[in-house]
């Protein structure tokens, strides 16, 4: 099983690395592997501790900055970009740890629509919560 960790920058404490530990070792069994997106910060910063710390294989998509679109202002470019790995990383999780903000606004949320969507009319997203194929954090 592949297990994705995603989650906010602005959830970057103790605390929330501590909740992300604790979901990771109830869901996690031996062969399982993690799958991200290589943010420095929040969920992604995380599940690379948990996969160096267990010695887990991860697998991270970065943001493809060769697809970036020079026509388009920078931020709009490179959040094509991020949106595309979103949808990388919804593609190969089997289960999603998402640590969300309190807004419920960014990245984190389009990586969650993108893992509801690929199960199509399957899961709303209560129902993947109360089947285990997403975990919020």
């Amino acid at each position: 099983m592949t297990i994705g960790i995603i989650g906010s920058r602005r959830r970057d404490e103790r605390a929330d690395r501590l909740a992300v530990t604790t979901v990771f070792s109830k869901i996690y069994e031996y062969g399982d592997t993690i799958v991200s997106g290589g943010c420095p910060k929040g969920g992604d910063c995380f599940a690379e501790g948990i996969a160096t710390q267990c010695d887990i294989n991860i697998r991270i998509h970065y943001p493809d900055k060769s697809q970036l679109d020079v026509r388009l202002p920078y931020r709009v470019a490179y959040a094509k970009i991020a949106y595309a790995r979103n949808e990388l990383i919804a593609r190969d999780a089997d289960v999603l740890i998402a640590v969300v903000a309190p807004d419920r606004k960014g990245g984190t949320e389009h990586t969650i629509k993108c893992f509801l969507r690929k199960w199509g009319a399957k899961y709303t997203e209560a129902e993947a919560i109360r089947t285990g194929k997403l975990v919020l954090v």
